[in-house]
């Protein structure tokens, strides 16, 4: 029951974990909303899949996801405009669109509940006009269908104006996520939890116990684990996002985005609400002003609702906006990755599967080549130098190395874990791999805990 946020309670089978070794046509490393995407896809298209989970399915970033189905994704598509072109935007929000379709017409086949959802981006201020009517006006030249709302919608504080798409969706996202999974192994994919991969070379998978041959081997695990490839780590930016479960006050109908990227997202429940928050880059100093902040906008915009629980998350952004799937390197066409979704896991991760699911059975998506890892960085030497290096301050003297590539580790007290600033790795207070690309975990002596 534990391993249900509060809002979505329910009961999960236990996978086994890998001993000895095994054959696949393909591995794939992650059991969060990615891997078990593509491991039901292509095991719906006969593919023999093998999925390891180094701890249970979807307790990464999948497990506090709030479940928004929409192809709203408000800064996102200002990035891709501004970093990859108006055209690369454009196809990017139809793929969104169809993505919504198509999450719903799987969980119609599922026989999972969805519900109906209006998202309302809004301008809490005069100030947060400009912003608003921008957006407002790229989005209508990308297709997508946003139109000034005649009201706020429901939102449960005072807004100036607001923007709405309709026809969009929520979803439990862990019990979505056990329901496909539990489709995949109906069409014969293998899963194994509590089975960490501690090397990936050539077409083998290690674990503690035991191994996989595979032709293909997706990386579905955020960073991806072991990834030391500059050029791709360059196009990735690891943030930590707060996840608030509210209760109490007035019932908040339809779903509520900022204009701002790094301010709130807001959806109903069934007692309450979900609230997402930014906290900043993994790994610096940002994250205890931007919770001070939090409590305040708590305070001040929904004074009658209580918080019962708060969780903490990593996200992977790109770049230019744009996630990164396909290859990591153009001469390992088996070795994949699927990652920078920018925090909207649900749509992105469907569309993970179908473009990753073509180059696996020989029949690539068209815009394939959009997503593909290896295409130009945008400002590739000041990510390389973040990527590379340190860049979030001066960690406290002693402070522990992370075993992927020796950052510093900086300790952040609110979610009782040390993260690494360099490429987002996390881990236990003792020290426990949380998250890649670290494959191993870290030395933390006593005097560090």
């Amino acid at each position: 029951m534990d391993d249900f946020p509060a809002w979505e309670p329910g009961l999960r089978r236990e996978f086994p974990a890998l001993r000895g070794e095994a054959r696949a046509d393909v591995a794939i490393v992650g059991g969060g909303l990615t891997g078990v995407s593509c491991a039901a896809m292509l095991a719906a298209m006969g593919v023999k899949v093998i999925l390891l989970e180094a701890r249970r399915l979807g307790r990464g970033a999948s497990w506090n996801c709030t479940g928004k189905v929409t192809s709203q994704l408000v800064g996102v598509y200002q990035t891709i405009a501004d970093k990859a072109g108006l055209k690369a935007a454009a196809d990017y929000a139809r793929l969104m669109r169809e993505a919504v379709a198509g999450v719903d017409a799987l969980c119609r086949c599922l026989g999972f509940p969805t519900q109906a959802d209006s998202v309302h981006v809004f301008a809490e201020t005069t100030d947060d006009l400009p912003a608003l009517h921008k957006l407002h006006r790229l989005e209508n030249k990308l297709g997508l269908a946003v139109a000034q709302a005649p009201d706020a919608g429901g939102c449960p504080f005072p807004v100036e104006l607001s923007l709405i798409t309709r026809n969009q969706l929520l979803l439990a996202p862990l019990p979505y996520l056990l329901a496909l999974a539990d489709f995949a192994m109906e069409q014969g994919c293998v899963i194994h939890e509590q089975s960490p991969v501690r090397a990936v070379e050539g077409h083998h998978v290690t674990t503690d116990q035991g191994s996989v041959k595979a032709a293909f081997i997706l990386l579905a695990t955020g960073s991806p684990v072991g990834c030391t490839s500059l050029p791709r780590l360059a196009m990735m930016q690891q943030r930590t996002c707060q996840t608030v479960f509210l209760e109490g006050g007035a019932p908040v109908m339809n779903s509520h985005l900022s204009v701002q990227p790094d301010e709130l997202t807001l959806r109903p429940t069934r007692t309450g609400a979900l609230l997402a928050w930014d906290l900043g880059r993994t790994g610096t100093k940002e994250h205890h002003a931007r919770q001070q902040l939090l409590r305040r906008t708590i305070s001040a915009l929904l004074p009658d609702m209580h918080i019962r629980e708060s969780h903490i998350r990593q996200d992977v952004w790109s770049g230019d906006g744009l996630p990164l799937i396909g290859p990591i390197k153009p001469q390992e066409s088996h070795l994949l990755m699927a990652t920078g979704y920018s925090g909207w896991g649900i749509l992105n991760s469907h569309l993970a599967a179908k473009i990753l699911a073509g180059h696996i059975t020989g029949h690539p998506l068209p815009e394939a080549a959009l997503f593909r890892p290896d295409r130009p960085s945008p400002k590739l030497a000041e990510g390389m130098r973040i990527a590379g290096a340190y860049a979030g301050g001066i960690p406290r003297l002693g402070a522990p190395v992370c075993p992927h590539m020796g950052g510093k580790l900086r300790y952040d007290p609110e979610s009782q874990r040390w993260e690494c600033p360099c490429h987002g790795s996390t881990f236990t207070t003792l020290g426990q791999n949380l998250d890649g690309p670290a494959m191993q975990d870290a030395q933390v002596s006593a005097r560090q805990r």
